[in-house]
């Protein structure tokens, strides 16, 4: 039996819980795999208490139908990090924050002039873009392109960037100057080589506050899980920002908590203990 969350990472006993907002990959799931039935039964907690429970990933849309399949209850999704906002019941796109394609000349142009070998995809609303050279492990997912300017009458929410190296952070490193003014550089994943470019000022932290507004919840009221340098600024805003166990180092640092990691059930331990602690929670 595993030993209880300690009450020393828990939030203070004031912490008004109001919403819960969770990254997915690294964090409720890992792997691809299926999400564990305690975290399952953690989320529907959540929401028998009243609680929404809000996704919040770099996913686009066509990637979250497992997950609609497995808590198929779930509402509105901050997805693409933060571009858009899609409802899974209804399948449809609520709100998107796209890039024009003289912008994506300007950021492509800008990184290439440092990088030539730089190769770039582009996530629409309508589906996945390649640059012909873009290595991808879904191939047949995606269109190819020979220049952006293909990409006229797309609506495109998200960019990535290789270069010739698997290393995220140092890539991110080389772009994230290069395109400062025109996006938002991000990486989801420490070594599959890619770097996300959002719309400029979106980010999973942005969207996910303007989600709150609409429901009525105070961003004291927040409670957010996540593992990697593109939840930082969430796990930074919100009222009660908790690491996973196997998050990297920079995202540990800015967290008020650290949970167990994803595949000891972090998110489903740290939440049933949150709500134990509530008079009256079921």
């Amino acid at each position: 039996m595993r030993p209880p969350i300690s009450p020393d990472i828990l939030p203070p006993d004031d912490f008004d819980l109001g919403l819960v907002a969770s990254d997915i990959d690294g964090t409720l799931l890992l792997n691809w795999k299926p999400i564990s039935t305690a975290t399952i039964d953690a989320i529907h907690r959540c929401q028998g208490a009243g609680i929404p429970f809000v996704l919040v990933t770099g996913r686009p849309m066509r990637w979250l139908a497992p997950i609609a399949e497995q808590v198929p209850d779930l509402g509105r999704v901050v997805c693409l990090n933060g571009a858009v906002v899609y409802d899974i019941a209804s399948q449809s796109v609520v709100d998107a924050h796209t890039i024009d394609v003289p912008t994506l000349t300007e950021i492509t142009a800008a990184v290439r002039v440092d990088h030539p070998e730089a190769r770039f995809a582009y996530e629409t609303l309508n589906g996945g873009f390649i640059d012909r050279e873009f290595v991808t492990g879904r191939p047949r997912e995606a269109r190819i392109i020979d220049d952006v300017s293909e990409l006229t009458g797309e609506d495109v929410v998200k960019v990535l960037v290789r270069l010739e190296t698997s290393d995220s952070q140092a890539m991110h490193d080389l772009i994230d100057p290069l395109v400062d003014g025109t996006c938002h550089a991000s990486f989801s994943e420490p070594d599959n080589g890619l770097v996300e470019l959002a719309p400029l000022g979106i980010t999973k932290a942005k969207t996910l506050e303007d989600l709150c507004d609409h429901l009525g919840v105070a961003q004291s009221q927040v409670m957010a899980f996540g593992d990697m340098p593109n939840d930082i600024e969430m796990l930074s805003w919100a009222g009660h920002g908790v690491a996973m166990g196997n998050a990297l180092g920079s995202v540990k640092a800015i967290a008020a908590a650290v949970t167990e990691a994803v595949d000891d059930d972090g998110v489903a331990r740290y939440l049933d203990a949150v709500l134990d602690a509530r008079p009256n929670c079921p």
